[in-house]
């Protein structure tokens, strides 16, 4: 059944990705590579042509398994898209997800494009994560297997016309499972290491990055009473719920509690002062397609490593706009990062914090 099929399988040349077209090749789907040329920061110190090797592990990856291989060059969608957002976050004092935004608007938007054109009837990835269907028949992104490589969190926005057109391979499988296929079905890349936090930053230094655009400026820090307690080194150093590295003595543990950009000033607070009960979440989507119109009971995810935590989700008067309120109060809630919503093992949807 599979062999009429055609599955484009977003390679970038590691070794999830390798190993998913492998095993969607052993399924008997006809297979094809589609690669991202993205923007990379080339003031990193590292050899211009950095953002070529990608593209030719998985032209090996591909010559391989016997499979055509497209590459699509992204880097200006990619730098107007992706870095420009995130230079842009952190200057109005914002944490943000360039992950999320770049599924959301390359991997399952102009990649999935590109691939339907190419005569492809599905997307594959290599994201740790499933797809199953709830009692009413809708298709949601579930917990992956391996809960410690779970991506369900950076997929939250998926639609059911996505989700109708995707396949996560790898969803069944942990991370020393997919790296033992790869040496089993012979693919260089079975000892590649992980993928970097900020792909489009080579050196990993985004404050490095920030600087070098943006020539951040030193301001205070001030106390929720407006105190002066010290001096920052640049706002885009300091995230909400911050503790350590803050250069201010104190006899109780103090922790940011907001970032004004417009003042250029860091807010500090006490544990209670840091904690909030409850946040407003702003481009909410579910994967069903339904606007929320009543109060539900949801697990939330304030960022990507939280712990989901019980609570309960209010739809306001605004359209794409809710209330969560937690069952325990919460430190870290930073605006800008995504708050996702489970129901059990189902990731139900998402948005980005206000």
């Amino acid at each position: 059944m599979n062999r009429n099929k055609t599955v484009a399988v977003a390679m970038s040349g590691g070794v999830d990705s390798s190993v998913a077209a492998a095993l969607l090749l052993k399924e008997g789907y006809k297979v094809i590579g589609v690669t991202m040329r993205l923007w990379v920061d080339e003031n990193a110190g590292f050899v211009t042509g950095y953002n070529q090797t990608p593209e030719l592990d998985a032209a090996r990856v591909a010559a391989i398994l016997g499979i055509r291989h497209y590459v699509f060059d992204f880097r200006d969608y990619f730098k107007k898209t992706i870095v420009d957002y995130f230079v842009g976050e952190y200057q109005a004092g914002r944490t943000p997800n360039p992950c999320v935004c770049c599924n959301r608007k390359l991997k399952f938007g102009a990649l999935f494009d590109e691939a339907l054109k190419v005569g492809a009837d599905f997307i594959a990835t290599g994201h740790y994560a499933k797809i199953m269907e709830d009692d009413e028949g809708f298709r949601r992104i579930s917990i992956a297997r391996s809960r410690a490589k779970d991506q369900s969190y950076v997929l939250y926005h998926l639609g059911q016309e996505i989700l109708l057109h995707t396949i996560f391979p790898l969803g069944d499988y942990d991370k020393e499972q997919v790296r033992q296929m790869a040496k089993e079905f012979q693919l260089p890349v079975f000892a590649k290491k992980d993928s970097q936090e900020i792909c489009f930053i080579p050196d990993n230094d985004h404050h490095r990055f920030l600087n070098a655009l943006t020539k951040e400026e030193k301001g205070p820090i001030v106390n929720a009473s407006g105190k002066l307690l010290g001096w920052h080194r640049g706002i885009s150093h300091y995230t909400i719920g911050q503790r350590k590295g803050l250069g201010i003595a104190s006899s109780q543990p103090l922790f940011i509690i907001k970032i004004d950009a417009g003042r250029n000033t860091i807010v500090l607070g006490t544990a209670s002062e840091a904690a909030r009960n409850e946040m407003l979440v702003k481009d909410v989507t579910f994967s069903n397609g339904r606007l929320l119109e009543q109060i539900i009971p949801a697990q939330v995810k304030i960022r990507y490593n939280a712990k989901p935590v019980r609570a309960t989700i209010t739809p306001t008067d605004k359209q794409g706009e809710v209330m969560v309120l937690f069952s325990c109060p919460q430190r870290g809630i930073a605006p800008g990062q995504s708050a996702v919503f489970y129901q059990g093992d189902f990731c139900i949807g998402g948005g980005v914090i206000v």
